[in-house]
């Protein structure tokens, strides 16, 4: 048994994913297994399943401390997996063997544990995104990859909301989306602007489809389906501008979704005050609304074994009776989710396994984030002190 342990936490004892963390020595953490999730414009989830011959590691020792997952690809190479530790928990021992349960998260996530108030004026989103993200030190990796330029904002307020929410809210009005890349020497958050100019997947550019039932030697697609969801044909804009109150700047606009043969179905809304300042920043809001409602439209899921699968980057289908006889463009997808999957053989004969489902889009059609964060809402009267 203590002879199977030392080959167990052999440094020489290659495996398909390991784990880096703070520990070394006796108090070394081994990855059993791990599930998790990333997409577009979401934080990024790993769970994970750890062994340990110390069965007396301090909880505190591990929380907000690095941590990186590395995932052996097909062609030698490494994915890297990198966030910081936001929950460590002690499972169960055995006398020989501790396990060890953790929650891999990005540096983005730390914004939730922090809440304000504040007002900003004149400022653009990059201003603001900046003197939040300023707080953190450097913690806070990330960089703006914006093709349009972004207007000014005459007044934004955070209200009793968590810099997190805070940020997303700003990010989805104004119609820029995020993702995540990672590196050996950490992970840092990618704010853009034009889901068109995302990179193909470095490792693997162009993904085979082989049926799950073929002996496939290499990482491909194994399951893939296409669905349509019916929609709503217009979607119509006001707002209240306080320096022009008989106007409320109404914009329409038709959706360029189609659907075949189905009925008018608009949706009405007023924004919130103040939204856009003119006519044609009210057709720029109501375009980033209309891409996020066309994007649901019509999407692609399948499974794999592609280790190299993740979010924000695209791939060329190849090999798929439905998008073989086609144009390029239309066999070029956008992952917008991965779920993935994998689990080492520490305690098992049976080979390491990976496995992932993923979403898609064609990466011809833009990506805009939907509206999830609500505004605060002042639930009464407000008092203040007159200083001048």
């Amino acid at each position: 048994m203590l002879n199977k342990l030392a080959d167990i936490f052999s440094p020489q004892n290659r495996r398909l994913i390991t784990l880096k963390t703070v520990l070394h020595g006796e108090q070394e953490l081994l990855l059993d297994s791990f599930t998790g999730r990333e997409a577009l414009s979401e934080l990024f989830t790993y769970e994970l399943e750890l062994l340990a011959q110390d069965a007396h590691i301090e909880l505190k020792s591990l929380i907000g401390t690095p941590a990186q997952l590395q995932i052996e690809l097909a062609d030698g190479g490494v994915r890297f997996i990198d966030g910081c530790i936001s929950r460590f928990s002690m499972v169960s021992s055995d006398g020989g063997l501790c396990r060890y349960s953790a929650t891999l998260s990005p540096w983005l996530w730390l914004l939730s544990q922090r809440q304000d108030s504040r007002i900003f004026q004149e400022k653009t989103v990059e201003g603001i995104l900046r003197a939040v993200f300023a707080a953190y030190g450097s913690v806070a990796s990330f960089e703006l990859r914006l093709f349009d330029e972004l207007k000014p904002h005459s007044y934004i307020t955070q209200y009793f909301e968590s810099d997190l929410d805070f940020v997303l809210r700003l990010l989805e009005h104004e119609g820029l989306f995020f993702y995540f890349e990672h590196n050996a020497d950490g992970h840092s958050l990618v704010i853009t602007d034009r889901s068109q100019e995302l990179a193909e997947l470095p490792e693997q550019p162009r993904i085979r489809y082989h049926r799950a039932s073929v002996t496939e030697p290499e990482d491909a697609i194994t399951q893939w389906s296409v669905h349509r969801q019916l929609q709503s044909t217009r979607i119509s804009l006001q707002t209240n501008d306080y320096k022009q109150p008989a106007n409320a700047m109404p914009v329409s606009m038709v959706s360029l979704n189609r659907q075949g043969d189905v009925p008018p179905l608009e949706i009405y809304d007023r924004t919130q005050p103040y939204s856009h300042r003119d006519y044609v920043a009210g057709e720029t809001l109501l375009r980033r609304r209309i891409e996020a409602h066309e994007g649901s439209g019509k999407g692609f899921t399948g499974a794999s074994n592609c280790r190299s699968l993740r979010a924000g980057f695209t791939f060329e289908l190849t090999q798929h009776f439905d998008h073989d006889l086609g144009a390029r463009e239309e066999r070029c997808f956008l992952l917008l989710s991965v779920e993935d999957q994998g689990r080492n053989n520490y305690l098992s004969t049976k080979p390491a396994e990976y496995s992932n489902t993923f979403s898609c889009i064609r990466r011809t059609i833009p990506f805009r984030p939907t509206l999830t964060v609500p505004r605060p809402v002042i639930s009464g009267p407000l008092t203040a002190v007159v200083v001048g």
